[in-house]
């Protein structure tokens, strides 16, 4: 009896041990949410997909975002990448064109994973060459215009008016009083993506692009450049000192009631829910007779091409985008629509407005330079409300664009 309960206890011991031999660790890098890394509800998202799938223990490890992408670049190089990741919109080419990612067309229609689950503009955010990369798992639109209800009252100004240019820009001179420390419109031109990005978002509304098809700049088309001028327009209705101020800034005069428009993504509205300001938010803003086009930012999720897990790091991410997953694993927008209907109409206010705009939004160029692309918009923005003529602003940006090449 004593032998049979021996070799009973070691069958038990050897059977464990397999069973651990055969559980895979997947190591998950994302943008630190939190302070403390995951929040709760990520912690909860990651621990149920452990339990679903008993065979897979999921390793997280969160990263500020100031270091994000170097601490990717330097674990690729070095041969240390995790499995799966969210990565930038803005990084999706470049680690495509670096080969540090596996694409992701073959398993997506396999899976029955469609572009119409998502939000157009994130899943072209995904899109490189012709190929999927990435999966969209959070996203957001720069820009609403978010204004001041009292202010706009005091001066008779109607609310809807600022959806078109011309309305922004009379609204803007009329709620300017720089004697008393009042501006009209928050603009920003500082070293940042917050720049690049509003800036975008009125070439896109006058039909322009940065980029076009082949790579080549597109900022001197005439489309490009109205909204270049238009932009230098607006600037005598903004604070001084735009080329070293940003977003938040602009939010904070916002705020204390100086500044009667701002632009800002729908993530500004769970911080205009907490103050005593009477806030409400257009659109962006478009010439007459054109749609407001905003820009997106977000995240895709992608697998690592020196994973040995591929296979389970692709069933995290069909997990993390689920409708009744990704709207609780999100500091955004779900990319996933269901989800984001659902989290908007909980969270936000005028959800389908928010929807609309996030419907009609447009990815940053899909370029393995975009990082450099950037600076280049950065100073064309610092040169235009500098006082440059934008047709010449532009032309600049279109020869240091070309030199990329």
């Amino acid at each position: 009896m004593r032998k049979i309960l021996l070799a009973a206890t070691m069958l038990a011991a050897f059977s464990a041990a397999a069973l651990a031999d055969d559980t895979i660790t997947l190591k998950f890098w994302d943008n630190q949410q939190t302070e403390s890394g995951l929040s709760q509800y990520q912690q909860a998202a990651v621990k149920r997909f452990e339990a679903d799938n008993p065979g897979i223990k999921v390793e997280v490890t969160t990263i500020p975002y100031p270091e994000f992408q170097q601490r990717l670049l330097t674990a690729v190089q070095g041969g240390n990448a995790p499995d799966v990741s969210t990565v930038d919109q803005i990084w999706v080419a470049a680690f495509a064109e670096a080969g540090a990612i596996v694409g992701l067309d073959d398993r997506a229609k396999a899976a029955g994973v469609k572009a119409d689950t998502f939000f157009k503009g994130a899943w072209d955010s995904a899109n490189y060459k012709g190929k999927l990369w990435g999966i969209p798992f959070n996203v957001d639109v720069w820009q609403f215009s978010f204004l001041n209800n009292a202010l706009f009252k005091q001066a008779g100004i109607d609310p809807a008016s600022i959806a078109s240019w011309a309305g922004l820009k009379a609204a803007a001179e009329k709620l300017t009083d720089a004697s008393k420390g009042k501006y009209g419109v928050g603009l920003f031109a500082h070293k940042g993506e917050d720049t690049v990005v509003v800036m975008d978002s009125f070439i896109f509304s006058n039909g322009g692009k940065v980029l076009n098809d082949d790579g080549s700049c597109s900022l001197t088309s005439k489309e490009s450049v109205g909204a270049l001028e238009y932009l230098q327009s607006l600037a005598p209705s903004a604070p001084k000192g735009i080329a070293n101020a940003s977003s938040g800034d602009m939010r904070e005069l916002f705020l204390n009631g100086s500044l009667a428009v701002e632009f800002w993504p729908a993530l500004e509205q769970p911080t205009l829910q907490k103050s005593k300001i009477d806030w409400d938010f257009v659109n962006g803003t478009a010439p007459e007779g054109k749609k407001p086009i905003g820009t997106y930012g977000g995240w895709n999720l992608v697998i690592y091409k020196s994973s040995p897990h591929q296979e389970a790091a692709w069933k995290f991410i069909q997990y993390l985008t689920r409708p009744d997953v990704n709207g609780a694993v999100v500091d955004l927008i779900p990319a996933n629509v269901a989800a984001a209907k659902t989290f908007l109409t909980a969270n936000r206010k005028s959800p389908d407005k928010i929807l609309e705009h996030l419907g009609n939004a447009a990815p940053r160029p899909l370029s393995a330079r975009y990082l450099e692309v950037s600076d280049i918009e950065v100073t064309l923005a610092q040169d235009i409300y500098a006082g440059v003529k934008a047709a010449d602003a532009a032309k600049k940006a279109c020869d240091a664009i070309a030199a990329l090449q």
